[in-house]
Order: structure tokens, then C-alpha cells, then sequence
């Protein structure tokens, strides 16, 4: 396995997760589940007024009078129809440009759940520098990688970011790593770290091992493993394995992805995060804002637009 004769370049940090299965589902050897949100929801409205109907018009044949500033196409909160006509094509007019303006402003608006649960990285990084390219980009045991450039793509794209290059193995069943069916970490950990050894020469690289557990398959019912050299690390701390297993756990999940498919784009996504800085913490709330105050904006316009059509109307 790999070049003889290398200096050690382990010493940095490993860890690891089990999985329940891609075609099961479910992360099963995470740091807890995902908190759900409480749901929203409460009393519906309609239904007489309290205290009785409301109060009939009298229908005199003065003009009715009315708050003086502009009639809002929605009663502003109220959602009330204008009296006048217009009032169909500004309601479209403003639902269009509140969709505009959430697509330009809110990049993940329309998106799937799982993407916006990841956490975006506040961490600045360097990316590490002198990692020796190893020739082989991944090892496979198991005979899961089928169309490879869907890895080894990822792979090449994490390394160009980060500096580390990874190097993913698929082992199969060993006794040694499962004893009577439990999982070894230690064993696992000594291992890695000897092929660690003696495949690299530096400690810029990073490898994720699956170790397949007894009667495995596709299913991928094992143990994937990081081992990671110290000048790797420095990039992968805590913030960003993090975030490397939350992709995981999504893409794993994934089933329209092949294996090759979701590793791959694991580790693509990891770099697009881990090494952009979010330097403001508020910014979504920022962007809220400004999304509010565009929305009331344009209510305004469309409110004035419509009591001059009206008022000329009436005149």
C-alpha cells in the first residue's frame, strides 16, 4: 500500500460516524438530531365580530368619508380589496416583485430544507500550502465507484481550495475492525494512522475510510472514518468537520445520488463553505430588512396609484 519509505504524517485529529443506511436513511453516529422548529399555526378568522355585526351604512348620498392618506391595494394588513379597478393587476404587480426581490436578496429562497440546516462557516481560513499530489485520488475495496470523475472531481476541487487532498477508501469486511460485531475505533485509528505513513509524506492530506461491516452492501451499513495529517487539521477543525458531516449526512441520504455522486459533492460543498468567511453574523437579518423595506415601498406606490385612479373615477 502506497510509497515506502516516507516520513510519518499523521498527528493530527480523526473521528468518526456510522450511518443507518443509505436506502434506510437516517444519521446515526452524529453529535444529536436536528432540532425541530415549534410549528406555527393558531386560531382562524372569520366569523361574525364580536359583540355583534357591524354596523349597517346609512347610505347617504354625501361621499363616504375615509382616512386620508392612500387606500393600500391589500387594506396594508388587512388585506382589503381596493374600491376601484386596478386593483387585480396591482396585486399580481406586487406578489411578482415580492418574488423578484426574495430571489435576489435570499440566494437559498425556493431551495430544499436539508441545503439551508447546514451552517455557513464564520471561520477564516488559510489553505495549506507544500502538499505533495498523491497519484491515487481513492481506494476501493467494495467495487462501489462507478462513473469515478464523480468523486475524484470533488476531490481534485476540495484539494484546489483547501490544499489537502484527499483520499477516500472503501475497505472491506475485516474481522479485526468489528469484534463480535462492535465497531473498533482504536484499531481502526492505528490503522489509518500506519497507512497514513506510509502512503504521505507530508501532513497536508485527509482520509475518509469506510469500513464495511459483515454481510455490507450498497446499504453502506459501516463506519466512516476521518484521519486527517496536523497541517490538515489546521483547515478541518471542529467548525468545519462539522460542517463536512452535515453535507455528508444529506448527500448520504440522497439516494437519487450514486456513491461516487454524494462523496463527491460532499467535499465539493464543504470547500465552497469552510473557506468563505461570513463576515457580517447579521446579514440575514439585514437582508430581511431591507426585503421589508422594499415590500412596503412598493405597497405604498401601488396604494397611491390606486386612489388617484380612483379619485379620478369619482371625479
Amino acid at each position: 500500500m502506497g510509497r515506502g519509505g516516507g516520513s510519518h504524517g499523521g498527528g493530527g485529529h480523526s473521528g468518526g460516524r456510522s450511518f443507518g443506511g443509505r436506502s434506510g436513511g437516517g444519521f446515526g453516529g452524529g453529535r444529536g438530531s436536528r432540532p425541530g422548529g415549534p410549528g406555527f399555526g393558531g386560531p382562524g378568522f372569520g366569523g361574525p365580530r364580536p359583540g355583534g355585526p357591524p354596523p349597517v351604512d346609512p347610505g347617504f348620498g354625501g361621499p363616504r368619508r375615509r382616512w386620508g392618506g392612500p387606500v393600500f391595494p391589500f387594506g396594508f394588513f388587512g388585506w382589503r380589496r381596493p374600491s376601484g379597478g386596478g386593483g387585480c393587476f396591482t396585486s399580481i404587480f406586487v406578489i411578482v416583485f415580492m418574488l423578484i426581490i426574495f430571489s435576489r436578496f435570499i440566494p437559498d429562497f425556493g431551495s430544499s430544507p436539508a441545503k439551508t440546516e447546514v451552517a455557513v462557516s464564520r471561520t477564516e481560513r488559510t489553505a495549506v500550502t507544500g502538499t505533495k499530489t498523491y497519484a491515487d485520488w481513492y481506494l476501493d475495496e467494495m467495487g462501489f465507484i462507478g462513473h469515478d470523475t464523480d468523486l475524484t472531481d470533488g476531490l481534485k476541487y476540495f484539494y484546489s481550495q483547501t490544499g489537502i487532498q484527499p483520499y477516500v477508501m472503501l475497505l472491506a469486511y475485516d474481522s479485526s475492525f468489528w469484534e463480535n460485531g462492535r465497531w473498533q475505533e482504536s484499531t481502526a485509528e492505528d490503522y489509518l494512522a500506519q497507512v497514513y505513513g506510509d502512503t504521505f509524506s507530508d501532513n497536508g492530506h485527509m482520509i475518509l475510510a469506510y469500513f464495511a461491516c459483515e454481510n455490507d452492501s450498497e446499504d453502506m451499513d459501516g463506519t466512516f472514518y476521518i484521519y486527517y495529517g496536523s497541517a490538515a487539521y489546521s483547515v478541518m477543525d471542529a467548525e468545519a468537520e462539522t460542517i463536512f458531516w452535515s453535507y455528508f449526512d444529506m448527500n448520504y441520504n440522497d439516494l437519487d445520488q450514486s456513491i461516487a455522486e454524494f462523496m463527491g459533492n460532499t467535499f465539493r460543498e464543504t470547500a465552497d463553505n469552510i473557506m468563505h468567511v461570513e463576515t457580517d453574523s447579521n446579514s440575514t437579518f439585514f437582508k430581511g430588512l431591507i426585503i421589508f423595506g422594499i415590500v412596503c415601498i412598493v405597497m405604498i406606490i401601488a396604494g397611491i396609484i390606486v386612489a388617484v385612479k380612483t379619485n379620478k373615477r369619482q371625479i
